[in-house]
């Protein structure tokens, strides 16, 4: 018995591919981008548009000035000639050595500077050429123009002459061979016809070229076009300008939105401290900003005698002192008898802020303390007057970095004299100008005595890297991080 299989169609065990999902083009980045680059992007256009009129101006200028010769085509005696091709043997024949020679003598020049100054174009639709001559001023380009075509006009009449004159020559040796053979009287005949349609030819030699138009001096140059040149700088400049943008954010990728900055460094944005410029409204938005922010952070750190607030940043940004100040001021205001300390020791910048003159401050309070010396140290803190607690409005006392800032003079041991000795005094708020969490010293020693920490950031100037960076240090502060303030405009949320 045979056993009969039910053959099955085969299954092909290949599959279509699926083309991966086109990621979809982020606008709003590369908005943000030429946004964050506007002042870049300024300066190329405005600099590359100065500079190509800047140079459009100092070039010399160029006039240029056009004859019109008009080609009548007729029937010639001689040859036929299509008109095209005629033309384009008049355009060709203008250009010659031998007129530019003629040209020149006239003018007084040389062929060799005259050439490159001559341009013959024709018309084929209307049986005109045209020459255009070019010259540092109006009067030399109309004269250049005029010259070269009353050249050419002259060489063609003679041309065309000895040509006429050749013919005649031939007809009239013919004519004298003729006179002596008998019955040639016909032949000759025909000769002396055509000997005086030679002659009446001859009359009017040079008639089919025309000075239709002799060239005028221009009232304009021609070049350079100072105000079509800076147009066409400031589009390639701007075209440049938006690439460069563009390219820099490719390689340098910047936070161009508050949610990215909050999601990689993982901690909150408290406020926005606005840019106050000169203007008086700027000036009440800061103010009210920085209220914005005592308020925040009196809110946020614990009911206690004294509050400690560290004030940094991730790298070095003058923005942190312009916070520290006008925190310190607004906390000052509210009722706080405040205390801001400048411990950025690399840079120190609150005396400057404050309108201050440089005088012995915290860099001579950590030099007391490493040497022991605590009582020294505390007589170098000023208490606030005893009067200050009966104000409806508080005080406000700068703690200078000192003569002689130095890092190097931060110690463990000495953070904690200066810290016991800033509990035992009458201030109830002090805030720390910290220096930067990513650099090498940081203010990681300065966290471990403070009751929470504030970080200064600028959306503009804050990459995501840094941004990862940051957040590990943050991880690390032995302190509660309350968030960060932005300084700037910022963008979309």
């Amino acid at each position: 018995m045979i056993e009969e299989r039910q053959i099955r169609a085969p299954v092909s065990r290949l599959h279509a591919l699926e083309l991966p999902a086109e990621e979809p083009i982020d606008v709003r980045r590369y908005v943000n981008a030429l946004r964050r680059s506007r002042v870049l992007i300024a300066a190329i256009v405005i600099g590359l548009t100065t500079l190509v009129l800047l140079l459009s101006l100092a070039l010399p200028k160029t006039y240029t000035a056009q004859a019109t010769i008009l080609f009548e085509e007729s029937p010639s005696v001689t040859t036929t000639i299509d008109a095209q091709r005629q033309l384009a043997t008049i355009q060709k024949l203008l250009m010659t050595r031998d007129v530019l020679a003629l040209s020149a003598r006239r003018l007084q020049t040389s062929v060799a500077s005259l050439q490159p100054k001559v341009q013959a174009t024709v018309d084929p639709n209307a049986n005109i050429v045209s020459i255009s001559a070019s010259a540092s001023s109006p009067k030399a380009a109309a004269a250049t123009a005029n010259a070269v075509a009353a050249a050419f006009l002259a060489r063609q009449r003679a041309v065309e002459l000895s040509t006429l004159q050749t013919s005649k020559t031939r007809l009239q040796n013919a004519i004298l061979r003729l006179a002596g053979t008998p019955g040639a009287k016909a032949e000759i005949a025909l000769l002396r016809e055509r000997l005086s349609e030679l002659s009446v030819t001859a009359a009017t030699a040079g008639n089919e070229l025309q000075l239709a138009d002799a060239a005028r001096p221009p009232t304009k140059p021609t070049s350079p076009r100072p105000v079509r040149n800076a147009a066409f700088a400031f589009v390639a400049a701007l075209f440049i300008a938006v690439l460069v943008a563009l390219g820099r954010e490719r390689i340098a990728p910047r936070v161009g939105e508050r949610r990215d900055l909050e999601r990689l460094s993982g901690v909150p944005i408290v406020t926005e401290i606005p840019d106050a410029g000169r203007s008086a409204a700027g000036a009440a938005a800061e103010r009210d900003a920085f209220d914005t922010l005592a308020a925040v952070v009196a809110a946020q750190l614990p009911p206690q005698r004294q509050k400690v607030l560290l004030v940094t940043s991730a790298f070095a940004d003058k923005g942190k002192g312009r916070v520290t100040a006008g925190l310190s001021r607004a906390l000052a205001q509210s009722g706080e008898t405040a205390l801001v300390v400048d411990a950025d020791l690399r840079r120190p910048s609150l005396e400057q802020l404050f309108g201050m003159e440089r005088a012995p401050g915290l860099a001579e309070i950590l030099a007391a303390a490493r040497h022991g010396d605590a009582e020294t140290a505390a007589g170098m803190i000023v208490e606030p007057p005893a009067s200050a607690s009966s104000r409806r409005t508080g005080i406000l006392a700068v703690l200078g970095a000192g003569e002689a800032a130095s890092p190097a003079l931060v110690s463990p041991d000495a953070l904690t004299v200066l810290f016991g000795e800033l509990r035992e005094s009458a201030f109830t708020f002090v805030v720390i100008h910290a220096p930067p969490l990513l650099e090498p010293e940081g203010c990681r020693a300065w966290a471990q005595h403070a009751d929470a920490l504030l970080v200064v950031s600028r959306l503009e100037k804050s990459s995501p890297n840094e941004l990862v960076e940051l957040r590990n240090q943050l991880e690390q502060v032995d302190t509660t991080v309350l968030g960060h303030v932005v300084l700037g405009s910022g963008g979309a949320a």
